[in-house]
């Protein structure tokens, strides 16, 4: 199965050596507008350099597409990649706009291809027991926090680029809570509030420099996520993420999960793989094979995380409650 990563930065390199090493498939074309970084790239894993992804399409007609390239690019190009036939992974978020979203289904929809959005916390090894160990608990409270500095990506220190906290980053814990919990962690109101008088809007910097959302759940729990970037590199325990439920405290610390029971038993489980590589390797089968059984998600409910997210950034726009529907 031939294989195109259209991205050469950080997320590019993970999709691409994970594609490289999954058994019967080519990488047969990198891209990226910097000619360097694809060649380098394409040295490692195999393919062509190319800075245009659409010749990189025509020239190699892949099976399976990967998408590490800037939000606002992803739809037009998984639609050309459709276009040759081609299964799609996207990296988050598909869009800023719901609307652009919805177009992008009909597409998929109509020529029947697999597209796939790299939610890939559901994925970590201990997801699965976790949500399996939470099944049937009343929840009390959902909490979120993470002390970052500026974004790595320096296209993400411009929020219509990079979409803001919650929409570059926070999604993955909400998301996974949506997995973990299932209806009951499905969010039906969103408050949220930013600081931008931490950094002065200079030097490319026009962001949201704090920002906290409040929500409530189906289930009737209730939750928060608070989020910096006002912070500097080597904190530890920049980021957590708990789910409070009845007999049992979950916390999740990046990919590893405790769980605390009330009998005092704990349970432990460290990631044994980066998740990502999973979720590429699980994309990768289903493309290939037609079965989407080892699949956490589908294209429609990874799109509900991103309406939830960009109903939480509407709320922080306009100072009011956003119900979700």
């Amino acid at each position: 199965m031939n294989v195109v990563i259209v991205g050469a930065g950080r997320r590019g390199i993970v999709h691409g050596r994970a594609a490289a090493a999954f058994s019967g498939t080519e990488v047969v074309g990198v891209v990226d507008p910097d000619t360097a970084r694809a060649s380098a790239l394409a040295s490692e894993i195999g393919g062509e350099a190319f800075t245009d992804h659409r010749q990189a399409l025509e020239m190699t007609q892949p099976q399976a597409v990967f998408l590490t390239s800037p939000p606002p690019l992803h739809v037009d190009q998984a639609i050309d990649a459709i276009g040759v036939g081609a299964t799609v992974m996207i990296e988050k978020p598909v869009a800023f706009d719901l609307a652009e979203v919805a177009r992008l289904r009909q597409v998929a929809t109509t020529a029947d291809r697999l597209v796939m959005v790299c939610q890939q916390h559901r994925y970590a090894t201990g997801a699965a027991r976790t949500r399996e160990a939470l099944a049937g608990r009343k929840i009390a409270l959902i909490h979120t926090w993470g002390y970052r500095q500026k974004p790595d990506i320096k296209a993400n220190w411009h929020r219509a680029w990079g979409g803001g906290h919650i929409v570059e980053n926070q999604i993955h814990p909400l998301d996974l809570t949506r997995y973990l919990l299932g209806d009951r962690g499905e969010p039906i109101s969103m408050y949220a509030r930013y600081n931008e008088s931490f950094y002065e809007k200079s030097d490319g910097w026009d962001n949201w420099d704090s920002y906290s959302v409040s929500f409530e759940c189906k289930g009737g729990a209730v939750g928060s996520v608070a989020t910096t970037y006002g912070a500097f590199p080597g904190i530890k325990g920049s980021w957590g993420h708990d789910i409070v439920a009845e007999g049992l405290v979950v916390k999740i610390r990046g990919h590893n999960f405790e769980l605390l029971f009330e009998d005092g038993t704990v349970e432990t489980i460290a990631s044994e793989i980066d998740p990502t590589i999973t979720i590429a390797h699980a994309f990768l089968h289903a493309s290939r094979t037609g079965d989407l059984s080892a699949l956490r998600q589908d294209y429609d409910d990874a799109a509900r995380s991103l309406e939830i997210c960009l109903a939480a950034n509407t709320s922080a726009m306009t100072g009011h409650v956003v119900k979700l529907a």
